[in-house]
Order: C-alpha cells, then structure tokens, then sequence
C-alpha cells in the first residue's frame, strides 16, 4: 500500500478493499465473523490508513492507492499571454495618462481617458 495515511479515501477504494476482503475470505484466510467484522470497518473507512489497518496481517491482494489524487484533474495553468501582460500595463498606467492628458489639456475631458483605457486594456484579455 503506498501513500500517506491520513488521505481521506471514497467510494471506490472503500469498494477496492471489500473486493480484496471477499478474496481473502475465499481464500480461508478470514473466518466468517473477521471477514463480517473487517467489511464493517471497511465500509466505515475514513482515511488510508483505516484502510491498511484491515490488510497488515494479509498477503496481496490489498487495495492501491493514487500516488496524488488530488492532482490528477486539475487543468493545466494557463501562461501569461503577452495580450495579458499589455493588459495589465495598460490598466495600471491609465490613472497616470489620464491626469497627464489633464495637465496638457486643461479640460476635464482628457479624464476620461482614464476608463476608456482600462476597458480596451480588459478587452484584449478576451
């Protein structure tokens, strides 16, 4: 059994290791009241090693766990785009352009610049 036992566990390895009991109980290695009572721990499992704790004094088969179930679905992290990077530059720098445009100007017009950039800078994002 690989892994850290204090992994919570599911449905499917909860099911591995009834499957990996019957084997056993089969096999004459479990009696008929270790296997009831080994199945009710099973099915009452929490974590890894409430799992292994049922299977030390047992020869393979025992029940495997993933090495990071966690880890296995998550997407892949999406890189920086330079569109994403001229997006944040853009919307940073915009307050500054905006209160410059001002100051050459003189008219509170040039002010709007400031929210205008920030959404062309979010829309080249999309």
């Amino acid at each position: 059994m690989n892994g850290d036992g204090d992994i919570r566990i599911g449905t499917r390895e909860r099911d591995d290791a009834l499957a990996a009991l019957e084997v056993h109980h089969t096999a004459g290695r479990l009696d008929a009241f270790e296997y009831e009572d080994r199945r009710g721990r099973a099915r009452d499992a929490v974590t890894r090693s409430d799992i292994t704790a049922l299977f030390a004094d047992l020869p393979e088969p025992q029940p495997r766990f993933e090495a990071d179930p966690a880890r296995r679905n998550l997407p892949a992290p999406r890189p920086a785009t330079s569109h994403r990077r001229l997006s944040s530059t853009l919307s940073a720098l915009a307050p500054f352009i905006g209160i410059a445009a001002f100051a050459l100007t003189r008219s509170w017009l040039a002010l709007l610049l400031i929210p205008a950039i920030v959404i062309i800078a979010k829309n080249l994002d999309s």
